[in-house]
């Protein structure tokens, strides 16, 4: 074999090898994987918080620009129907459904100050909106019950005859100069004259209202200086969640960098942890139009405060509640984790991507660029469901307006599997096993993007 042959004989088996990588590499982009678009929505308003009911036909979402909660027929998922609004006195921020499916409960902001106003009272409540949606054509509003002035999310389970509402009331910072809102909620400001946060607890029958029990998750400073986090006089509890069983509760503590784990019932605190910093991998820092991952990051940003702190938004647990996802959104430039983390649900990190999502994005041409030098792609959703036998994380990217789905079986050795785009801005994701269906509620384009699992077993 001369020398001539054997160099085209290397370059057609590297060549082979590079199409094959290139056809048949684990994860896919857009609508040739295992889930694919089956409508998008557009509701009239917006669309930001989505939860589904316990038999996947009804989809409820917050509508913040309608001051409403939505109900939709979704029982033809490719022709979704909007069925009833409830109006509201306030913005919703978040909205559950009761395990029977016959109530929906949603969390109000009723005092709310925009930057230049004369600021509201901080201790001012918020409300607890009980509805009806047993019949959900005629789905009323039965009561509202005053809680926490800022609530952000909630959860909801039951004791059989009272439902048990948990709630992060959020209490964003307060600053207040020349007697006027500014836009600064940097926790920590001596001008800040909001309340420290708390998770709230409301137990109540909502067949009886006005009867209801008020308590609190302790959320001392002592026990969050004891774990070392950054604002321990200031919870700043971002986003509630409850395991499968509802045995266990966690909420997520943004501007602190931690999660609390709780039972939901005694509110038993089982652990805080701080979320420390993730480990240098490839990024874009730079806002150039160029979507290049040619620095390091956190390292190249060492001079951000709290560079590479995942400070999570969303938290999910996986099926068998054993383990936590954290979406690393970020909370101030240059922080976050840039993508998606795992925890045991006693606070032991297991996982990240590493920047896999970004690299992904990149690869997609879904990164969001011009966020380069603020917090990257800034996953802010996570939702987790077991589909057939695979258990399955949903990532909801809110600047690149895309999902990027992980197969975490294994949930040491998580698989990428796919990124497909979404409306902008997506928020929060609904899962629907049982119709094979997830919805992602995209606040900035008020749709709702309904797609199938199309997977063999």
């Amino acid at each position: 074999m001369t020398k001539t042959t054997t160099i085209a004989i290397l370059g057609a088996l590297l060549l082979a090898i590079t199409f094959y990588w290139l056809f048949n590499r684990p994860g896919t982009i857009g609508n040739t994987g295992d889930f694919v678009l089956l409508n998008e929505f557009t509701v009239d308003g917006n669309a930001e918080i989505v939860v589904a009911s316990p038999d996947g036909m009804l989809l409820v979402h917050t509508n913040t620009h309608k001051q409403s909660v939505d109900l939709l027929d979704i029982s033809n998922p490719a022709a979704p129907q909007i069925i009833r609004r409830i109006e509201l006195p306030g913005k919703p921020t978040s909205v559950a459904i009761s395990p029977d499916g016959r109530w929906a409960l949603a969390v109000l902001y009723l005092a709310k100050t925009s930057k230049g106003q004369l600021p509201q009272h901080p201790m001012l409540p918020g409300g607890l909106a009980v509805i009806d949606i047993s019949t959900p054509a005629d789905a009323f509003l039965t009561e509202i019950i005053g809680i926490g002035h800022h609530p952000d999310s909630i959860a909801v389970t039951s004791t059989g005859l009272e439902l048990i509402a948990i709630i992060a009331i959020e209490n964003k910072p307060l600053v207040i100069r020349n007697g006027l809102r500014t836009d600064d909620e940097a926790p920590g400001n001596p001008a800040d004259i909001s309340r420290p946060g708390q998770v709230q607890v409301i137990t109540f029958n909502p067949a009886r209202p006005g009867h209801y029990r008020s308590g609190a998750l302790d959320l001392s400073e002592a026990r969050l200086t004891a774990s070392s986090l950054p604002f321990s006089t200031d919870p700043q509890p971002e986003f509630v969640t409850l395991s499968r069983d509802q045995t266990l509760a966690a909420v997520s503590l943004q501007k602190n960098n931690g999660i609390v784990v709780f039972d939901p019932y005694w509110l038993e605190i089982k652990t805080v942890f701080n979320l420390g910093t993730v480990s240098d991998r490839p990024a874009d820092l730079s806002d150039d139009n160029t979507s290049a991952l040619n620095q390091t990051y956190p390292q190249d940003a060492g001079d951000s405060a709290y560079a590479g702190s995942r400070f999570p938004d969303a938290i999910a647990f996986t099926p068998n509640g054993a383990y936590l996802i954290s979406a690393d959104e970020g909370e101030q430039p240059l922080t976050g984790g840039r993508g998606i983390s795992i925890w045991t649900a006693g606070g032991e990190f297991v996982w990240d991507d590493g920047g896999e999502i970004e690299r992904e994005a990149v690869a997609a041409g879904l990164y969001p660029d011009e966020r380069s030098d603020v917090k990257g792609i800034e996953v802010e959703g996570i939702a987790v469901d077991r589909f057939g036998t695979k258990d399955l994380a949903f990532a909801l990217s809110e600047r690149g307006s895309f999902m990027a789905i992980y197969d975490i079986s294994n949930p040491a050795v998580p698989l990428f599997k796919q990124i497909i785009p979404t409306g902008n801005g997506p928020e929060s994701a609904a899962t629907i096993p049982d119709r094979g269906l997830v919805v992602v509620a995209a606040e900035e384009k008020g749709s709702l993007s309904i797609f199938r699992y199309q997977a063999s077993e």
